[in-house]
């Protein structure tokens, strides 16, 4: 099961980047449908449906990798921080909590940087796909009015 693999990439950050790898062939497609959408796809329904599905099957998959990363960071950066304000409290002195959050967020940055990459190819994937709903009904419209 992919979450299961994406969930072991995860676990450290020697393994992150190959998380990465896991998405690549998916960020790939998103990049190509991308470039046809600048280009001729606005034209050829059968082309917008291929596309479609294409491109909806990719953002499952995306959603999926997110959801793990999203996950993973969140539960990373609450530890650090709830770390830091235990030893503070050991050591008698005073918590402070913009400090820890900082140092938090800075200890989770490479798990910010992989969940920001599988976000953007995401929310990449999500406005393609609405794109694409747009042109198909705006080619079954022309399509009616030639009949």
């Amino acid at each position: 099961m992919r979450i299961l693999e994406l969930e072991q990439l995860f676990q450290s950050e020697e393994t992150l980047d190959q998380a990465l790898q896991k998405c690549k062939e998916d960020f790939d497609r998103v990049d190509y449908y991308a470039g046809l959408l600048k280009s001729a796809i606005t034209d050829n329904a059968e082309e917008a449906k291929k596309a479609l599905n294409e491109l909806t099957g990719i953002y499952v998959s995306l959603k999926t990798a997110l959801a793990v990363a999203e996950s993973e960071k969140k539960n990373r950066e609450i530890r650090k921080y709830d770390s830091i304000r235990i030893k503070t409290e050991e050591e008698g002195k005073k918590f402070i909590s913009v400090s820890a959050e900082r140092e938090a967020s800075l200890y989770v940055a490479n798990y910010r940087r992989i969940r920001n990459y599988i976000q953007a190819y995401t929310d990449a994937c999500e406005k393609a796909i609405s794109t694409l709903q747009s042109i198909l009904k705006y080619l079954s419209e022309e399509m009616k009015l030639q009949k």
